[in-house]
C-alpha cells in the first residue's frame, strides 16, 4: 500500500483541503472510496480498502484540522464535494468510479456531493443522518436538541480541532441548566460560537434550516443510495423518510429500484457488540456489520444493487432478534391498531367512556431526566454521555415520578409485532402558554422491567405545523396534539405488556420548556405548569401502532 499524506486539494475559491490518499499496490487505476469528514481524516484506516483493490481518499472538510478556510456546518459541502470529485476524476490512479460512505456529518457530505451531479460518483452510503435537520436533528418537532447541539457545536466544532475531551472539566449538568440557552457557549468556557447561536436562535423553520433540508432536493440525486440507520438512533424515522423521497423523486425506474435501506439494533453507528444499553440482541445482530464494505465492493464493480441485497429493505426485528427482508414501507400488511388511555392507568383497544382526566405538574426546575432513548449522544460526548446514554434501559426509575403518567396493557396472550411508524394522539390542556408533551412506548417484561422502544415529543406552540407559524396556547383550553414517535420494529412477546408514558420533559436530550412562551434562546424565567390529559369518549387519547399480523406457517 502507498500512502500520500496531507495533499492540498484546491477548491474553486483557492482554499485547499487536506487530503490523505491510500493506494493499493500495482499500477491501477483503481475504484475510489471517498470520505469527507469534520472529525480528522487520520481516523479511517486504509489497509482494509487497499487489500480489496480500492483506493481510499479521506479529506478534512473546510476549516477543520489541516484544511484551510473557515468552518460553518454544511454550507460549503456541496461545492467542496463537487470540486473534490472533479479533482479525483483527473488523477491517473482513479478509474473514474467513486463511492462514498460515512456516519452523521460524513453522511451529510455525501448527500451534498451527490446533489452536485458529478458522474464520477457511482454510489453513496449515508449512515445515521437526517434529511431535514429541523424536523429531527438540531430540533425535534419544535423542541431544541440541547445535549446534541450544544456538545457538537460548542466542543466539537468551535475550533479547528475537537475539544470534546475537555467536556468533563465542566459540571455539564450545571452548564446545561443555566440560562439563557444562547450563552451556553460562553458558560462552558468557550468563545462565542456563531453556529451554535444561530441554531438556538432560529427555533422556527426558515432560511437557517432550508439549506439543511436536503430531502427537498432528492430528485437531483442520480446515484444508488444505501441508507443505514438504527432503531435507537435519532434518525430512524428520517432514514425511512429519505428512502421514500429517493424512490418517489427518482428520475428513472432503474434508479428508483436501486436504492436500499438497512436498519439494525443500533444507535448512532453500527455497534461492534450485540449489547446496547441494557439489552443483548444476540449474535444475530452482528450479521450486517460488514454491509458498507459489501455495498462498496458491489457498486464499484459495476454490479446491480440487487447483488448486494435483493430486497430494497432489510430490518432487524427486535424481540425475536431476526433480520428480515421487506419490499415496501410501511409494510403493506400493516394493520393500524389504536390503544386507548384509561383513567385507571390501563391501555387497551377498548374505547374510553365517561372517565376523569389525569393530571400532573411539570416543573422545568426539576425535569424528567433522559434515561436511554433513541438519540445520537455517544461516548464521543464525554460527561454528557454519562447523563444521556442511548439505547434500551429500564424506565422504572422515571415511571415512579409524579410527573410521569404510565398506561399499561394486560399481559399479552400471544406475540404482537409492531413494525412501522408510531404516533400518539393526545388530548390535553396546560395552565401555561407553551409547554411540551413527551410520549414513550415501552416493553414491560414479566419481571417488571420497562424497556423503552421509541419516543417523541411535541412543543405545544408547533402543534398545528412544525414548519409554520408557532401559536401559543390559551391556558386551560383542551387541544389535540399529535406526537410522532418515529419508527420501530419490535415483537412484544406473549406475557409481556405494552406501556405508554406521557410526561413533559426529557432533559438534557431536549431543552426544558420554561412554560412562559418566551423565546428559547433568551428566556430566563420559568414556571410550573399544570397538565391535564383527557381520555374519555369525546377526547379519546390513544397510541396508534402498526401491527403486523403473524405469518401463517
Amino acid at each position: 500500500m502507498r500512502v500520500y499524506r496531507n495533499i492540498k486539494v484546491p477548491m474553486r475559491d483557492g482554499v485547499r483541503l487536506a487530503t490523505t490518499v491510500c493506494l493499493p499496490d500495482g499500477d491501477g487505476p483503481f475504484p475510489v472510496v471517498l470520505v469527507r469528514t469534520a472529525y480528522n481524516r487520520v481516523s479511517i484506516p486504509g489497509p482494509t480498502y487497499a487489500e480489496r483493490g480500492l483506493a481510499l481518499v479521506v479529506q478534512d472538510v473546510r476549516g477543520r484540522y489541516d484544511s484551510e478556510g473557515e468552518y460553518y456546518p454544511f454550507i460549503n459541502e456541496e461545492a467542496d464535494g463537487a470540486d473534490t470529485l472533479g479533482w479525483l476524476r483527473d488523477q491517473p490512479w482513479c478509474n473514474g468510479k467513486v463511492g462514498m460512505f460515512g456516519d452523521s456529518y460524513l453522511a451529510a457530505t455525501q448527500f451534498y456531493a451527490a446533489l452536485a451531479g458529478d458522474e464520477t460518483l457511482c454510489a453513496i452510503n449515508p449512515r445515521f443522518m437526517a434529511g431535514d435537520c429541523f424536523k429531527r436533528a438540531y430540533y425535534c418537532d419544535g423542541a431544541f436538541s440541547l445535549g446534541l447541539t450544544w456538545s457538537w457545536l460548542c466542543f466539537e466544532c468551535s475550533a479547528r480541532t475537537s475539544e470534546a475531551a475537555m467536556m468533563p472539566l465542566f459540571d455539564v449538568r450545571e452548564v446545561l441548566n443555566s440560562l439563557p440557552l444562547a450563552e451556553l457557549d460562553v458558560a462552558s468556557g468557550g468563545p462565542v460560537t456563531p453556529a451554535y447561536r444561530d441554531y438556538v436562535s432560529n427555533s422556527r423553520y426558515g432560511p437557517q434550516w432550508e439549506p439543511l433540508n436536503v430531502r427537498r432536493r432528492f430528485g437531483e440525486i442520480q446515484v444508488p443510495t444505501l441508507l443505514t440507520a438504527g432503531w435507537y438512533d435519532y434518525y430512524a424515522g428520517e432514514a425511512f423518510a429519505n428512502y421514500l423521497a429517493l424512490r418517489e423523486t427518482a428520475a428513472t425506474p432503474e434508479l428508483r429500484d436501486s436504492h436500499r435501506i438497512l436498519v439494525g439494533p443500533w444507535t448512532h453507528g453500527i455497534n461492534a457488540m450485540s449489547v446496547l444499553g441494557e439489552m443483548d440482541f444476540s449474535p444475530t445482530a452482528l450479521a450486517e456489520n460488514d454491509s458498507t464494505m459489501r455495498w462498496l465492493d458491489c457498486v464499484l464493480a459495476g454490479k446491480a444493487t440487487a447483488e448486494f441485497q435483493q430486497a430494497p429493505i432489510r430490518i432487524f426485528v427486535m424481540g425475536i432478534n431476526e433480520w428480515r427482508d421487506e419490499y415496501e414501507w410501511p409494510l403493506a400488511r400493516t394493520e393500524y391498531v389504536d390503544y386507548y388511555l384509561h383513567a385507571d392507568g390501563d391501555l387497551s383497544a377498548a374505547l374510553p367512556g365517561d372517565e376523569p382526566a389525569d393530571r400532573y405538574t411539570y416543573n422545568p426546575a426539576d425535569p424528567v431526566p433522559t434515561l436511554g432513548g433513541n438519540h445520537s449522544i455517544g461516548p464521543y460526548n464525554p460527561a454528557l454521555y454519562e447523563m444521556a446514554r442511548p439505547g434500551p434501559f429500564d424506565q422504572r426509575p422515571n415511571e415512579q415520578r409524579d410527573d410521569v403518567l404510565a398506561f399499561t396493557t394486560e399481559p399479552l396472550e400471544r406475540d404482537l409485532e409492531v413494525t412501522g411508524p408510531v404516533s400518539v394522539t393526545l388530548y390535553a390542556s396546560s395552565s401555561a402558554p407553551d409547554t411540551d408533551f413527551v410520549a414513550r412506548l415501552t416493553d414491560v417484561y414479566p419481571d417488571g422491567r420497562s424497556m423503552n422502544i421509541t419516543e417523541g415529543c411535541i412543543r405545544a406552540r408547533f402543534r398545528d405545523d412544525i414548519w409554520g407559524v408557532p401559536t401559543l396556547l390559551e391556558p386551560g383550553m383542551v387541544y389535540e396534539f399529535t406526537i410522532d414517535l418515529a419508527v420501530t420494529s419490535n415483537v412484544f412477546l406473549a406475557g409481556h405488556r405494552l406501556r405508554l408514558q406521557i410526561t413533559s420533559s426529557n432533559f438534557p436530550l431536549w431543552d426544558r420548556n420554561l412554560n412562559t412562551g418566551e423565546d428559547i434562546a433568551t428566556g430566563t424565567q420559568m414556571q410550573a405548569a399544570e397538565q391535564v390529559v383527557y381520555h374519555d369518549d369525546e377526547r379519546p387519547s390513544h397510541i396508534r401502532l402498526p401491527v403486523i399480523p403473524a405469518r401463517r406457517p
